[in-house]
Formats: C-alpha cells, structure tokens, sequence
C-alpha cells in the first residue's frame, strides 16, 4: 500500500495547482525580461559613455562662441538696471507733475528717462541679434556634424567596395593573339602583383581615357598596371554583342595588352555605387565625365577622381606607392574623395 501510495497519480487540484504555479513562474521571467530590455534601451547611451547630440552640438557650438553666455548676462544686468533706473526716474516724473514735489527739473528727468529707457531698448536689441547668431550657429553645428556622419557612412561604404572589388573578374589578354584568362581582379593583385586603374563612364569617356592610356602604354608596362575600362548606359544586350572570347574586332586602344575587360556578375552595382558618391560630392555632372579608381596591388584604392584621366600623375602615384619616393607633378586632377 505505501509502494501504491507513492505512486499514485496525482489529482486534478494538484494538476491545477501546478498549472497556475507554472503560469505565474512564466508571467515572472517574461516581466524581468521586459523590464531589462527597457533598461537595456534606456541605458544603452550612458553605459556606452554618450551623450545627447542636441547637447554634444550646444557644447561644440559654446566652444566656437564661448562668450555669447557672458555677454547675455551682461545685456540682462545692464537692461535690468536701466529698467530701475527709469521706473524710479518716471516716478519722479509723475510726483512734480501731480505737484507732490517741487524740486524736480523735468527737463533733466525727461532727458534721463530718454538715457534709461534707450539703454533698455539698446541692450534688448544687442541681445536680439546675439541669440539670433547663436542660433544661426547652432543650425551651422548641426549641419556640419551631419555633414560628418553622412561622410563617415560614404567613407565605410567605400571601404565596403574595396572588399568587393577583389571579388570581381576580369579577362585579361595572355597571348598575342588576344587569347584571354578570367581571374578575379584579387587573383591578379595578389598573385601577378598587377595595379589595376578602373575608369567607368559613359562611351566617350572611356574612348578618350583609353586613347590617352595608349599614350603612356610603356609607363604601364614597367609598373604593372592593369586597366579595366567599364562602360555605363549598356543593357545586358548591348553588353552581350560587343566581342568577347578575346578582343575581336576592336579599335587597338582596346586591344592593348594591359587592357582587361570587366565581365562576370557584381560590376554594374558597383559601378553605380560608385557614381552615386561621386555625384553626392561633384554634381551630376560625373555621370558624363566618368570617374577612376586608382587601386595598388594590395586592393587599397589610393584615389578616387572625376573627369579627365591623368595618367601620367596615377603611374607615378603607384610608383610612389611600392618605392615610397615622392615624385613632381604639374598635372591637374579632380578629386571627390581620397581612399
């Protein structure tokens, strides 16, 4: 009977009790874990050691003016005491008018109540235009720190991009015949140490880049430079008639040996990526003119550039970038941001 007893099934009011007592048990975990991820939320900023930005932009805007709080000081003090001055001058006023007091020369009081009360005015206005400056400064702190975090975000997506470029492929001439190899452009950094020259735009852009790259060809040759001409506006059917397979008929500045050509997948929304941070800092007008990238073998982009290509100043920006020596340059060019 006691084996029996121990065994026993237990009860419906035991079940019941134990269900309300798993509820409550529940109903307790999902109560603390709500009140932390509020304090979570509300804690984040002082845990982390921030600050408010509508402060941390008063604070930098002090910093820029710090006297305008003494100044208003002064203005209120001055104002204030003015304002006394005149109450007691106009009551003074009042008593010769009504005839209490025979001693007062009008004349004089009314010139100081003139004197008061226009310093009154004075200052009011002093402080006006003080807190109106303030204010323009304000909007200017503003501006320029979201001016900094919208670069700081364009500089990251950047970086983004470099990774990506690594990734993408390109065929590259290996035989006189204009037989071709695909490799990742990572492959032809790394393994054949090749610095690789992007120019992306629109058809006559790259035909006016390419021609002058034919120009310098032998600076290519001695520095290992690759350059890799991307031409935008082209569908994926325009794209797919242009000779592939080798170079085909093509004009010979395309045909160049240190001409490879962008294909595979990724491409077009790199390209696009990078026009649209061009035109946030040049104008629209990059998407006629075309933009570069200056990228070394160890896949960093040392330099970003709008418009015409000057080659002669990106050879000897690589060159400086594996001899480390500095060289001369009286080209012009135009930059929308550094690497």
């Amino acid at each position: 009977m006691g084996t029996a007893a121990a065994f026993a099934p237990p009860t419906s009011s035991h079940l019941m009790t134990n269900h309300v007592q798993t509820q409550q048990q529940q109903q307790q975990r999902q109560i603390v874990t709500t009140t932390q991820l509020y304090e979570t939320n509300e804690t984040k900023q002082k845990k982390s050691g921030g600050i408010d930005r509508n402060v941390s932009n008063k604070l930098l805007a002090e910093t820029i003016a710090p006297f305008r709080g003494l100044r208003l000081f002064f203005y209120a003090a001055f104002a204030s005491g003015a304002f006394v001055g005149g109450l007691i001058t106009a009551s003074g006023v009042a008593a010769a008018l009504s005839g209490v007091r025979t001693d007062v020369d009008l004349n004089t009081e009314y010139l100081n109540l003139g004197i008061d009360f226009g310093a009154v005015a004075l200052f009011g206005v002093l402080a006006k235009f003080d807190v109106d400056k303030g204010e323009e400064l304000n909007a200017a702190v503003e501006a320029k720190v979201e001016r900094k975090k919208k670069q700081k975000k364009l500089t990251s997506a950047m970086k983004e991009r470099e990774q990506q470029l690594s990734d993408l492929n390109i065929n590259v001439r290996v035989t006189e015949d204009g037989d071709t190899r695909t490799a990742t452009m990572g492959t032809m950094q790394s393994m054949a140490k090749q610095h690789i020259i992007l120019v992306a735009g629109p058809g006559r852009a790259i035909r006016d880049a390419l021609r002058g790259a034919q120009l310098n060809k032998v600076n290519f040759a001695m520095t290992n430079i690759l350059v890799v001409p991307y031409e935008t506006g082209l569908d994926e059917a325009e794209r797919a008639s242009k000779p592939s397979g080798g170079f085909g008929d093509r004009p010979t500045y395309e045909t160049q040996a240190y001409v490879a050509e962008a294909v595979g997948e990724g491409w077009e929304s790199l390209i696009e990526a990078e026009m649209e941070t061009a035109a946030e800092q040049a104008g629209e007008k990059v998407r006629e003119e075309g933009v570069a990238l200056v990228i070394a073998n160890d896949g960093k982009v040392l330099r970003r550039g709008v418009g015409r290509v000057p080659w002669r100043q990106m050879v000897d920006e690589l060159e400086e970038s594996v001899t480390g020596e500095k060289k001369e340059t009286s080209i012009p060019f135009l930059e929308f941001l550094e690497g």
